[in-house]
């Protein structure tokens, strides 16, 4: 199947209504399909429309809450703890990164926050606000555990993923978010769905054995820590990190518990003018910037690019075209999503000449 094309604000208020029928408020409903459909915009599918048949089963069982009442726990001149009652999507950590952005310029230095008991489902948005405000940001999350230690074949740890942004004068800022695993589980999903089997050395099966049928994942199968096959305890190292500051720290599920507690987050945000003048701090990341592009390439390269290059490129050129393109499996879970709710698919966009939505 052809790649199917949606305008870009049919697709938002498609997911907005899709959402308000799980019971979320229009608010929270309109800025967790903003998410996914940033998602979309970056080339990230998997955390895009993909996301959209787990969050359902997940509102649906009950294991998140669609009406979230979100309190502040405890509050100092530099650190913030919320209770996110098990939310989801963009509502707490944007509070949150606000929050520590506004308190590290007061007291040009750092501010950091924690959210207990919420989904972050993606951590660069939240280190990308940071970053465009000319700050340094940061943002990670635990997940149910699908990570075995080294030589061991119980999960302990899940995809932990971290998300930093690094502002710039003359560039775009540099977002870089990752999972501590070889793959993110999402990927695994769509391969799944798809019925492609995946590269070796991504997941093992339940025995601890590697393999590359992607449904194995799902039925009791292990994810790959970074570093697999000659270090694997780097990312294992890196997974407990991120669990121990944002489940330990939070006081939020950690390790095993995640899988029957809800996850936790930590954020923060710093301020250059605690070490370097602001102007000074800009030019120096542009150029260390440019010494990455401009360093020798290997051949049959055209350009080397930085951490959310590619990802923010795409996102300008679609936005300008006002439309997404939508892979088939994302088409059919879009499709398969809008029945199962009672909500219109959004129609298939018009094409011009150009390959651009007409006004």
């Amino acid at each position: 199947m052809p790649m199917r094309f949606v305008r870009i604000d049919d697709l938002r208020r498609c997911l907005a209504a899709a959402f308000e029928r799980l019971e979320l408020t229009p608010e929270d409903g309109a800025g967790l399909a903003g998410l996914l459909v940033d998602s979309e915009l970056r080339g990230h599918r998997d955390h895009g429309i993909a996301a959209l048949a787990l969050l359902t089963e997940l509102y649906r069982e009950g294991k998140l809450n669609p009406r979230p009442r979100v309190r502040v726990l405890r509050e100092t001149d530099g650190a913030l703890l919320l209770d996110g009652d098990r939310g989801c999507g963009p509502g707490a950590p944007t509070r949150a990164m606000r929050w520590c952005i506004e308190r590290a310029r007061e007291r040009q230095g750092m501010a950091v926050a924690a959210v207990r008991d919420w989904q972050l489902l993606v951590a660069a948005p939240y280190a990308r606000l940071a970053a465009e405000a000319g700050l340094v940001g940061f943002a990670c999350t635990n997940f149910i555990p699908l990570v075995a230690p080294p030589g061991g074949r119980t999960p302990v740890f899940g995809t932990n993923p971290f998300a930093y942004g690094l502002p710039a004068q003359r560039h775009p800022p540099v977002v870089l978010d990752v999972a501590t695993t070889v793959v993110a589980m999402q990927k695994v999903r769509v391969a799944a769905e798809e019925d492609r089997p995946l590269p070796e050395g991504l997941i093992f099966d339940r025995g601890g054995r590697p393999t590359t049928d992607p449904a194995e994942l799902f039925e009791g199968g292990l994810l790959a820590p970074l570093g697999t096959p000659h270090a694997p305890h780097k990312g294992f190292g890196l997974a407990l990190f991120i669990d121990a500051l944002s489940g330990v720290l939070s006081g939020a599920g950690f390790a095993q518990g995640v899988a029957t507690g809800a996850p936790g987050n930590l954020l923060w945000a710093l301020d250059a003018e605690a070490f370097l003048p602001q102007t000074e701090f800009l030019a120096r990341m542009d150029a260390q910037i440019d010494q990455v592009k401009q360093s020798e390439r290997t051949p049959g390269v055209d350009e080397l690019l930085v951490p959310g290059e590619r990802g923010e490129r795409r996102y300008l050129e679609l936005t300008a075209r006002g439309m997404v393109p939508l892979a088939p499996t994302g088409w059919r879970t879009l499709t398969a999503g809008c029945e199962a709710l009672g909500v219109p698919v959004p129609p298939p966009a018009a094409v011009d000449e150009a390959g651009d939505a007409p006004p």
